[in-house]
């Protein structure tokens, strides 16, 4: 009787064993799901994520490889590629209901704006997106929350560092490298913690403005103008076309 109940109990605990190791094992596959899923809800465009590492030994993280697609009307294919961005997790909150995670560190980030035929700019288009995204949650997330399966986070620190803008005006034919100044946000999330899909638009949100800012200040934005001028001139010139093929027909 002895012998069963040990066996029994070596059963059991192997295949906690076996549970908790596949779980852990598969932490970083969700967490680049996650990433990818509420990012691309947020920005409406495609999220991408190389590789996740999470080391819960430490609460340490690196994420390798996230990018992020530009909207439609773009011939750059990406507005954002955020290089390697490493992550510090506090492990006690884990067990909470808010996620606390100490700072996230991203080096090199590119940013990749681009003035298109129309005088319009991907950035602003994004922003407008992110805008819309953090005033109110997407069904999905409506969803979840009512369930209460929608995790919250709180982000102590964000910095963003030795970035790089890349600038073009598409009907110009013109490109400029522009230094991103560096970007500290603290305490993403407040008090009570935000979901990933707002915290996502917030700092996305925050990237952009700070991008179009460099790109303001070295004058590429007046490109817009001149863009808008020589639309203005083609349709005109397209309804002078119209209205005489119109008296050529029509005899008057």
């Amino acid at each position: 009787m002895k012998k069963m109940v040990l066996g029994a109990v070596l059963v059991l605990v192997l295949s906690f064993g076996f549970a908790v190791y596949y779980v852990l094992s598969g932490l970083d596959g969700m967490v680049k799901t996650a990433i990818e899923t509420y990012g691309s809800q947020a920005t409406e465009t495609t999220v991408l994520v190389d590789s996740v590492q999470i080391v819960l030994k430490d609460g340490s993280g690196a994420i390798r490889g996230l990018k992020v697609g530009n909207p439609q009307g773009f011939a750059t294919p990406l507005a954002f590629s955020l290089g390697e961005v490493a992550t510090q997790i506090d492990l006690k909150s884990l067990s909470e209901e808010v996620t606390v995670i100490e700072h996230i560190i991203v080096q090199a980030p590119e940013v990749f704006f681009e003035l298109n035929e129309v005088g319009k700019n991907n950035l602003a288009v994004l922003k407008q997106k992110l805008s819309a995204a953090s005033s109110g949650p997407s069904t999905s997330a409506s969803a979840n929350q009512d369930s209460g399966a929608e995790p919250k986070f709180i982000i102590r620190k964000l910095l963003f560092a030795d970035g790089n803008i890349h600038a073009r005006a598409v009907a110009l034919n013109k490109d400029y490298e522009l230094k991103l100044p560096m970007l500290e946000m603290n305490n993403l999330g407040g008090k009570n913690g935000a979901t990933p899909q707002q915290i996502a638009a917030q700092v996305l949100k925050t990237l952009t403005d700070r991008a179009l800012v460099e790109v303001q200040r070295q004058g590429i934005n007046q490109y817009k103008e001149q863009l808008e001028g020589k639309i203005n001139q083609q349709l005109e010139a397209e309804k002078e076309q119209i209205n005489d093929k119109l008296k050529g027909l029509f005899n008057y």
